[in-house]
């Protein structure tokens, strides 16, 4: 963007030929558009949610404009190829790959990949204690339906397709639902909110903080017991629920599950599978 930028301005005091300023006006009018709030606004209705921010950019011709600016810049130090245009091109050509290589070369894009690899281990390491894909003696696939924190169902969707979930990526995504009307139920809905209540008790131990995120669960009426009915109606075989959350929730799901949970990986187990069988007899 700042190369663009760049050479918007070059382009401007230095485009001469009044009959090819068109393609100029409008980069120049589309990236205003999208700098603007009160332009960039309507401009995002009109893409509809689906799409971020970043996608209105696609009606700027960003790559032609930068490119074109660098090729009349390097034209005119390189004029005719004298010999003495090597002093003067050389260096201005070394320099425009210089700055390319810092504005560009070296994003990452902000992607914080020792977290996704620290998702992924876990993931596997969870998906091998339930035993998610293992062959039944039949000879087929055991398909096990999992919820868990939505990280971790979001990766083991990645490692193994035939795991089932309760919900997807829709649910914390909803720009994914944008051409979508079907919605969730809303005891599913209950289930999910549920679950990152759980996930919030688990970055502090204080004792207020926890009577904060209890409040919280009460005032949205979400209800560990029928959180745990919806579940079972909705096929969940195994429940896992992260080591470290609040104590008082823990019990409360041992209770409304009968289930003394697994204790594995850093994680608590509930096979809900077996409970529903017992409760049948």
């Amino acid at each position: 963007m700042a190369l663009f930028l760049a050479a918007l301005l070059y382009l401007w005091l230095h485009w001469k030929q009044e009959n090819q300023r068109g393609l100029l006006r409008y980069g120049t009018v589309s990236a205003l558009c999208c700098i603007l709030p009160v332009t960039a606004v309507p401009l995002m209705l009109y893409q509809t949610r689906f799409y971020d921010y970043e996608w209105i950019w696609s009606i700027v011709p960003v790559t032609a404009l930068t490119a074109y600016a660098g090729t009349r810049v390097m034209a005119e130090y390189w004029q005719g190829f004298r010999r003495e245009a090597w002093r003067k091109g050389l260096p201005v050509t070394a320099g425009l790959l210089v700055v390319a290589l810092l504005c560009c070369g070296w994003n990452s894009g902000g992607v914080d990949r020792d977290g996704e690899k620290a998702w992924k281990e876990q993931t596997e390491s969870v998906l091998e204690v339930i035993g998610a894909g293992r062959e039944e003696p039949s000879g087929n696939a055991q398909n096990i339906c999992i919820w868990a924190p939505h990280r971790m169902m979001e990766y083991a969707r990645r490692l193994d397709g035939s795991i089932l979930l309760p919900y997807g990526r829709n649910m914390w995504d909803e720009a994914l639902g944008a051409y979508s009307y079907d919605t969730y139920p809303e005891d599913v809905e209950q289930m999910y909110l549920w679950m990152s209540v759980v996930e919030e008790t688990c970055t502090e131990d204080d004792f207020d903080f926890t009577e904060i995120i209890l409040d919280e669960m009460e005032e949205q009426q979400l209800s560990t017991g029928e959180c745990m009915n919806t579940a079972r109606q909705a096929g969940v075989d195994v429940l896992v629920l992260p080591e470290n959350m609040n104590h008082m929730l823990l019990n409360e799901v041992v209770s409304a599950t009968g289930v003394q949970p697994e204790q594995s990986s850093g994680y608590y187990f509930f096979n809900l599978r077996v409970t529903e069988k017992q409760v049948r007899r």
